[in-house]
C-alpha cells in the first residue's frame, strides 16, 4: 500500500488545492479597486424650490375678475387621518391666522381615504420627508415628529422670510393669467373643506387637487377645474429639485441632514458613504472569518500528517 505525496501550496490534493484557490480569492477581492462615492452626488442639487405664493379664495368667484394676495408664510401640513398625534397638531395649527399665512394640509399616506398622489410625490421626492406627521415653514424650515409639530406657531415667528417672482395673477371667467419669472413650475394646489375619516369634524384646507404649468406660459384656462369648486388655491412658483430643509424646532438635533434617509439604527453602517479602503479592509476580514475554521482544519491535517511518514512501496 502506498501513500501519494503531496507538494506544497498548489498541488494534486483535492483539500490542499481548494484551499489554495480560496486563498488566492480572498486576496484578489480585497485588491480589487473600489469606486470612491465621495465624488458621486445625487441627481438632485438641494437648494431653495419655493420663490413665491399666491392664494385665491373661492368667494371671489362671484366677482367679474379675481386677484390673488400674497400670504406672510406657507404652512405645509404633512399628516394623515390614522395618526392619532396628528389631532393635537391640527388643534395647534387652527390658531394661525388664515387671513395672514396660508396652510396646505397634504395627505401623503396610500392608507387615508383622502389621499392625495401629488401630495406624497412632493413629501418623497421634493421635500424627502421620512415621518408623519411634519411641517414644513415657508419652504425652509421643518417641523418633524408630533413633538416638534407643536412648536409650529413659535417657528413661524422665528422662520419668516419674504416671496418675489410673480408680479400679478389673476382669475377672470375661467382664464388664468399670471406674470411671473420664466425657467420654473406655477403649480396650483386646489384645498377644499374635507370630513375626518374618523372625527366628527372637517380638515379646512386639505389639497384635494393639483395642476402645473410653466411659468412662461402667462395663462391657462381652468375654468373645467375650477367648477363647483369652494375653498382656496395656493399658486407656487417653484424650483424644481430637491428642497434644502433645516431645522425649525427649538429642541437640540445635532446635525442631522433632513434630506438624506436614515438608517432606523444610529449604529448601523451606511455603506454609501464609506471609504472605499474601509470597505475592502472589511470584506477582507469578513471572508477571512468564513475560511478561518478550514484554515484551522487544514493545519490540523499538516500536523497529523508529520505524524504519519510517507510508505514506499518496497
Amino acid at each position: 500500500m502506498d501513500r501519494r505525496k503531496c507538494t506544497p501550496l498548489f498541488n494534486t490534493c483535492p483539500f490542499r488545492q481548494c484551499f489554495s484557490i480560496l486563498i488566492v480569492l480572498v486576496i484578489v477581492l480585497v485588491s480589487i479597486p473600489i469606486e470612491s462615492v465621495d465624488g458621486e452626488e445625487s441627481n438632485f442639487e438641494e437648494k431653495i424650490t419655493l420663490l413665491d405664493v399666491r392664494v385665491l379664495d373661492s368667494t371671489c368667484l362671484n366677482e367679474e375678475s379675481c386677484n390673488a394676495w400674497q400670504p406672510s408664510n406657507l404652512i405645509e401640513y404633512f399628516g394623515a387621518d390614522w395618526c392619532e398625534p396628528c389631532l393635537e397638531i391640527e388643534e395647534e395649527i387652527d390658531k394661525i391666522d388664515y387671513n395672514d399665512s396660508v396652510i396646505i394640509q397634504h395627505h401623503p399616506s396610500l392608507d387615508d381615504l383622502s389621499f392625495l398622489q401629488y401630495s406624497k410625490l412632493k413629501f418623497d421626492n421634493q421635500y424627502r420627508l421620512l415621518f408623519i406627521p411634519s411641517i414644513v415653514i415657508n419652504g425652509q424650515g421643518l417641523l418633524t415628529g408630533s413633538s416638534q409639530g407643536l412648536e409650529v406657531n413659535q417657528a413661524i415667528k422665528d422662520f419668516n422670510r419674504s416671496f418675489n417672482g410673480i408680479d400679478d395673477l389673476e382669475l377672470n371667467n375661467g382664464t388664468l393669467y399670471w406674470n411671473a419669472s420664466s425657467g420654473y413650475y406655477l403649480n396650483l394646489w386646489m384645498l377644499e373643506e374635507t370630513p375626518h375619516e374618523f372625527e366628527n369634524y372637517s380638515h379646512q384646507n386639505l389639497a384635494t387637487s393639483f395642476l402645473s404649468f410653466d411659468s412662461g406660459n402667462k395663462s391657462a384656462d381652468i375654468s373645467n377645474w375650477t367648477k363647483d369648486w369652494k375653498g382656496r388655491i395656493v399658486f407656487m412658483l417653484e424650483d424644481p429639485g430637491v428642497a434644502n430643509l433645516t431645522s425649525a424646532s427649538s429642541q437640540p438635533l445635532g446635525n442631522f441632514d433632513f434630506n438624506e434617509q436614515q438608517n432606523s439604527s444610529d449604529e448601523e453602517l451606511n455603506l454609501d458613504e464609506m471609504n472605499p479602503s474601509t470597505l475592502a479592509l472589511l470584506v477582507g476580514i469578513f471572508l477571512f472569518l468564513i475560511l478561518l475554521p478550514a484554515l484551522i482544519m487544514f493545519l490540523g491535517l499538516l500536523k497529523q500528517g508529520k505524524e504519519f511518514p510517507n510508505l514506499e512501496q518496497e
